[in-house]
């Protein structure tokens, strides 16, 4: 909209020297005005419709029709129910429409509307009524928002939680949510059974209560590290049964948080382990008893002379390797050993070390292999001779066991944190070795079909080198964890996208990645919406710094432009100046030629303004009404005047006739400042301040002047314009910066 001194839409123009009918004056603003409005309300990116008191449309969106399908001509004057479902149209008819008539105003009304092509969308109506402008009794102005995908994703989620919650009931694990301080607000059905109780029961009871008394403290302790780590921490501790008995119970801790980092619940899922605590006790009682007999009995036994070199081996040998007793003697070491292990034993045996524990695989006669734990100590036979006992004893199944466990436990962390995502395996090659039923859903394949295929071959082109460079990250242990978003392909040919959430499989006794995790879930319809928002946000902020009439920056992009500038020009120490300009005589002008020419008038003159100002980094914008200002960075008081000088003889050059002016065209005055922030404690303010009372001196001189501060006052020069029959154009140099005085010279 124009400033206060050329409010040219809303208000009716002013004549002079002409009569006119009051009556066709009216009727001329009456069609401007309704031009205007339609205009307007056409042109909005939003989805607006306006009714009268009928209920009828009388105006449309673009976005509106764009929206429903429908052309302009096929909508107005029909009664707007029209267009709402039958069940929507009769609520509308007998509730919302009578209420709003009679209360003015409503808001997220929700409707169902009908599109040409017969598609239903679900959307939220608001609207305020007001007096017709124009004195056509009361109409309207409706925003629609359409809101179908957000119902959708609420329908997901709500499946999504459904689904979620049915694979926590169906756990035999203990899961329970609860505070840091230890109320429980959630227990599933398993951990509510194992204390003879209803789910509701627990809530609200403290899990400290069915923890020993003397177990409580820590268990506090390893709440406080859970909270302040944020990872999942393992911890063991007895529960108390309600029939007093004592069990232990291994648990997986981990601290939720909102989306502000707030730690809202502790989750926990819990596990029996009294029968595996019993064992070991018993074991540990029995090892410290019977530690000779043990070792010596039912595991091979090996004696070594300080080189290495085997002496004896016990009968086990056949059971565990297959080989006799002195087949096994005979062998040499690096020959029984796993080629992938040897290098990390070999070393270790070769020191000759005190007392060693060591996990690796041996080789069977049959020429498999099979895992092994040893540990050896060194001991005194006879003769005081220093030798090697080695007790060696089966694993295998502990190992496969721990393998197991390790796998199982990453995979249903994920799958219990990500039910609906499609959740992957890949080894060291980057191959999938495991896929989730979830790939049906997300990418139209079954999980057969991707078992075997790199995922980067069904990555986007422009997408699969940062794909690969991500997976080959975990795979060298530069992360432990990483998330990416990218494009992949669905079975039906289009590409969607996705985010993937990664984790390196590390083995637990080299600590090398032994491949990657993830978790993968579809994302196209928020990127739709996040792409939608930012190309929304940026027309926005781009309309919201450009004045409407002249094309040019408006005064709070002017104002936001200054103070950077400012910032940057005394950060690196450099000059600024500024140009304010005022078109002379501009009410005269309005009213002899009237407000639309006077708006013609100040675009000419903004076009005039945008070729003179030729750097990218100078800001040109409408400063209100009449008023023009300019910000220059890296300028000085000579540069600028140049810059106002050039502007002058643009305008002078328009020829805009202007009979109100002495000099019969329309020109303009303009007053120049600059200054070295640096160098000086006053704010961009004081520039402005400047500007504008060496502006209000040019007036004052008699318009079509440039008046300038400096640190003298000597006389810089005159401009004369081009066309010979322009007046003079004055420069002027007046006093120094931030100090206007009162004395100038003519040029």
């Amino acid at each position: 909209m124009p400033g206060p001194r050329n409010a040219a839409i809303l208000a009716p123009p002013a004549v002079a020297g002409k009569a006119s009918s009051e009556s066709s004056g009216e009727l001329a603003f009456e069609a401007r005005l309704r031009a205007e409005l339609e205009r307007r309300t056409a042109a909005t990116p939003a989805m607006l419709h306006s009714i009268n008191e009928a209920g009828r449309l009388i105006s449309v969106s673009d976005a509106w029709l764009a929206k429903l399908g429908y052309r302009r001509e096929e909508v107005l004057g029909r009664p707007s129910a029209d267009f709402l479902t039958p069940e929507s149209r009769e609520r509308a008819i007998k509730q919302i429409m009578p209420e709003f008539f009679r209360a003015g105003r409503c808001e997220n009304v929700h409707y169902q509307m009908v599109k040409k092509c017969g598609g239903v969308i679900d959307v939220l109506l608001s609207a305020v009524l007001a007096d017709d402008p124009i004195g056509q009794g009361r109409v309207s102005l409706a925003v629609v928002t359409d809101i179908t995908a957000l119902l959708e994703a609420k329908r997901l989620m709500r499946e999504s939680e459904a689904r979620y919650r049915s694979l926590v009931e169906g756990q035999s694990e203990l899961v329970s949510l609860a505070t840091p301080d230890g109320v429980l607000s959630y227990v599933n059905d398993a951990y509510a059974s194992f204390y003879g109780r209803q789910p509701e029961e627990m809530i609200g009871h403290n899990l400290f209560e069915f923890v020993p008394e003397d177990e409580r403290a820590a268990l506090a302790e390893h709440f406080r590290r859970v909270c302040a780590t944020r990872e999942s921490i393992e911890d063991e501790n007895q529960v108390i049964l309600p029939s007093g008995e004592k069990r232990w119970f291994a648990w997986t801790n981990r601290a939720l948080t909102d989306g502000e980092g707030r730690i809202t619940a502790i989750h926990s899922v819990g596990r029996d382990i009294q029968q595996r605590v019993v064992a070991e006790r018993r074991l540990q009682a029995s090892e410290a008893r019977y530690r000779f007999l043990a070792e010596n009995s039912t595991d091979m036994i090996l004696l070594a002379d300080p080189d290495g070199k085997r002496l004896y081996a016990s009968p086990a040998c056949r059971k565990l390797l297959g080989f006799e007793p002195e087949e096994t003697i005979a062998m040499r070491l690096h020959e029984a050993i796993h080629p992938d292990d040897a290098p990390r034993v070999l070393p270790v045996l070769a020191a000759s070390p005190g007392d060693t524990t060591l996990t690796y695989r041996m080789r069977r006669k049959d020429g498999g292999y099979v895992w092994v734990e040893t540990t050896g100590k060194t001991v005194e036979i006879a003769d005081n001779k220093r030798q090697r006992l080695i007790i060696v004893r089966d694993v295998e199944e502990r190992v496969a066991a721990e393998q197991r466990l390790v796998a199982s436990e990453a995979r249903y962390r994920l799958l219990a944190d990500n039910s609906t995502d499609m959740v992957f395996q890949l080894d060291q090659d980057l191959v999938r070795r495991y896929v989730s039923p979830a790939c049906r859903e997300i990418l139209g394949f079954e999980p057969e079909e991707l078992v075997g295929i790199k995922p980067v071959s069904m990555a986007h082109p422009e997408d699969a080198p940062r794909v690969a460079r991500v997976f080959n990250s975990l795979l060298r242990g530069e992360a432990e964890t990483l998330s990416i978003v990218n494009r992949i392909r669905h079975k039906d040919g289009r590409w969607i996208w996705v985010e993937a959430r990664l984790r390196a499989l590390n083995d637990p006794e080299t600590g090398k990645s032994t491949g990657i995790i993830g978790a993968l879930r579809d994302i196209s319809t928020r990127k739709a919406i996040e792409d939608e928002l930012a190309e929304a946000n940026r027309r926005l902020q781009a309309l919201a710094g450009q004045d409407a009439l002249t094309g040019l920056a408006n005064r709070r992009a002017f104002d936001e432009a200054l103070a950077k500038e400012y910032r940057c020009a005394r950060q690196d120490d450099y000059g600024l100046a500024m140009i304010m300009i005022d078109v002379d005589h501009f009410k005269a002008f309005n009213d002899l030629y009237g407000h639309p020419a006077g708006d013609n008038c100040l675009r000419l003159i903004a076009k005039a303004i945008s070729k003179a100002v030729r750097r990218q980094a100078d800001v040109a914008a409408r400063y209100g009404g009449e008023e023009f200002g300019i910000v220059l960075p890296r300028a000085d008081e000579a540069g600028a005047v140049a810059i106002a000088v050039r502007i002058q003889q643009a305008v002078l050059h328009l020829k805009l006739e202007h009979k109100g002016d002495e000099r019969g065209i329309v020109t303009i005055s303009a007053g120049v400042a600059a200054t070295h922030p640096a160098a000086s404690a006053e704010t961009p303010e004081a520039l402005v301040r400047e500007a504008d009372r060496a502006l209000y001196l040019a007036k004052k001189d008699g318009r079509n002047t440039i008046v300038f501060a400096s640190a003298s006052d000597v006389t810089l020069g005159s401009t004369r314009s081009a066309a010979a029959d322009a007046p003079n154009s004055h420069l002027r140099k007046h006093g120094p910066m931030l100090s206007l005085g009162s004395s100038r010279t003519r040029a």
